[in-house]
């Protein structure tokens, strides 16, 4: 007798048109899942051996596959109430549900997804608590027809059988690529058979389990799984004890950008490769393998359900990442440093936001100086004051000058290092922390004695005159080496100033007055030229007046620290200094 679908049509449809699986393949997947699922509501019944059969073959110019499971079976009324209501919500199914924490699937949608592959499917099934078998079968078209009999012989189980579509036939080593995918570790036998002769039996278990994790293997699990040659991993898990995995840490430098690849297991199955999300966003240098019971998939089972228990689990894992960093600088300290010499950006920014973890690592951090990368353990030890520069270029034009006194300065340029040198101030109570920015910059260069200084004054006013037009301050100082006769230091207020000026003077009246109207230059200096009292040029323009030269003299002086502090010069001072090399040609030939 012929029926039709007890279908929520809206239900199906939405299935449908969301996309609820991303590609065909999953339907291995699914037909897995639901086997495990029989089978573990069996296991509550008893003990029994488990098994699950898959087989691939040609009947005709048709090819077949069919799985089957000896698990609890279905009688009538579960089989019209798993299958021939696909797409609505049921009392008994989601009563199923609660009853065991076991099951992931969902039989009726679970199966829909066959559909992608085939146009029929069949299913005959024996309960565990029913005599006879029910014959199930349904169509693409929207009918299906039951039929219950007590003379097939069928022991306690499920097969279900496909026809495959002539254009998404199967070969044996793409079936068994799906199952090992989906079904390795599931802890069940999957038997494999090619027409009737046994291919072979899938079945492996995580390389954490019996014992935990055991060096190569794990390495080794990690490689095929990434295609990475990992050298370093870390034991995962949540404090249930129910999401248990490995996190394998990259062996090259990763950036914030990079995305998360994370491999998740719920409950044994596979249900992504490419998860986005499951560990912290710091840990972007570790790509993990999970396996959990305490996680939820989603409708498709292709990803994780963001609900509170995620969340506290995602935060777990990173807990766990912390504490395997924390216990290496205590049993391997060489290779915590190797790890974060490769990752020393993204550990830095963990720190950041972790003050426990910050307390802990921030002496192991590395940062450039003056005299090549040094940890900051190391720079301690050179003494009481921890001098930084936040800009690259101004770092440029002060190494030599650090160099020449045997003083360490850090370069802190780059991303997080001025944060993490501010908030260790905070914390070392030790050491002074001096930052060394456009309005400190002189602070490491040396003073005049007051007689040298007052003496130059006069000098030093008059030659300030020759600066006003480029808005610099004019300063005296002495430091080695003598041979660099001036660094000039720009703020960032004078350089936005200076950028702001350069679109006013190339662009139209309009945008002019836009940027004219709502930005403010700054009104005081902004930057500062060092004239060094050591270099002799200097000193020789210091003692005595230079008519009619030392105007080009200063000057070129401006334009030559900017070049050697990598400013670029505007408009303005390419002409000025244009004119002043074509001023002393003319005064020299």
């Amino acid at each position: 007798m012929e029926s039709i679908f007890q279908v929520n049509l809206s239900g199906l449809l939405k299935v449908l048109s969301d996309n609820l699986y991303s590609h065909k393949e999953v339907f291995i997947r699914e037909l897995l899942q639901n086997a495990v699922d029989a089978i573990s509501a069996r296991k509550k019944e008893g003990t029994f051996k488990e098994f699950i059969e898959v087989e691939l073959f040609d009947r005709g110019d048709d090819q077949v596959l069919k799985v089957r499971d000896n698990g609890i079976g279905l009688n009538q009324e579960e089989v019209t109430e798993f299958l021939s209501r696909i797409g609505s919500s049921s009392k008994s199914q989601d009563a199923l549900r609660r009853r065991s924490e076991d099951y992931i699937g969902q039989f009726g949608i679970g199966l829909l997804s066959c559909f992608m592959v085939t146009d029929e499917i069949n299913v005959i099934t024996k309960s565990l608590k029913a005599e006879e078998v029910v014959i199930w079968n349904g169509r693409v078209d929207g009918t299906y027809s039951t039929e219950v009999s007590e003379e097939i012989p069928q022991e306690v189980g499920t097969t279900v059988t496909l026809k495959m579509k002539d254009d998404l036939r199967m070969t044996p080593d793409q079936l068994v690529g799906l199952l090992k995918l989906y079904g390795e570790f599931l802890g069940i036998p999957i038997e494999v058979f090619i027409n009737g002769e046994r291919r072979e039996t899938i079945f492996n278990s995580f390389p954490w389990n019996n014992g935990g994790p055991q060096g190569d293997n794990v390495l080794n699990f990690g490689r095929e799984a990434f295609n990475e040659h990992f050298s370093n991993y870390i034991p995962l898990t949540d404090s249930t004890g129910k999401t248990k995995g490995i996190g394998y840490i990259f062996p090259r430098p990763t950036g914030v950008a990079t995305s998360q690849h994370n491999h998740v297991y719920i409950k044994n199955m596979l249900i992504a490769t490419n998860n986005k999300d499951l560990l912290p966003e710091w840990a972007f240098f570790v790509r993990a393998v999970v396996n959990s019971s305490n996680l939820a998939p989603t409708a498709s089972r292709e990803d994780l359900y963001k609900d509170k228990a995620f969340y506290e689990v995602r935060e777990e894992l990173g807990a766990s990442i912390i504490e395997y960093l924390i216990g290496l600088s205590q049993s391997s300290p060489k290779s915590l440093e190797n790890i974060i010499s490769i990752h020393n950006q993204a550990l830095k920014s963990t720190a950041l936001g972790n003050l426990d973890f910050f307390n802990f690592i921030s002496d192991w951090f590395i940062f450039p100086t003056s005299e090549g990368p040094l940890s900051l353990e190391k720079i301690k030890k050179r003494g009481k004051t921890i001098a930084y520069v936040p800009d690259i270029d101004d770092f440029r034009q002060i190494v030599p000058i650090a160099r020449a006194q045997n003083r360490l300065i850090i370069n802190a340029g780059y991303i997080y290092d001025a944060d993490i040198l501010h908030l260790a101030s905070g914390q070392d109570r030790d050491h002074v922390y001096q930052r060394i920015d456009a309005e400190h910059f002189g602070n490491i260069l040396k003073p005049l004695d007051i007689d040298v200084y007052d003496k130059a004054q006069e000098r030093l006013m008059k030659l300030q005159d020759y600066l006003l037009n480029y808005d610099c301050e004019l300063e005296i100082k002495q430091f080695e080496p003598g041979n660099i006769p001036a660094i000039y230091n720009l703020s960032n207020k004078k350089l936005m100033d200076r950028d702001v000026g350069r679109i006013q003077d190339e662009s139209n009246d309009l945008w002019a007055g836009i940027t004219g109207a709502i930005y403010e230059p700054s009104a005081s200096f902004n930057s500062k030229l060092y004239l060094n009292y050591n270099n002799p040029i200097v000193k020789k323009l210091l003692e005595k007046a230079h008519e009619g030269m030392e105007e080009a003299l200063i000057q070129s002086l401006y334009f030559n620290a900017m070049l050697m502090g990598h400013y670029p010069l505007n408009q303005q001072e390419l002409e000025g200094m244009n004119n002043n090399l074509i001023y002393i040609l003319n005064k020299t030939y």
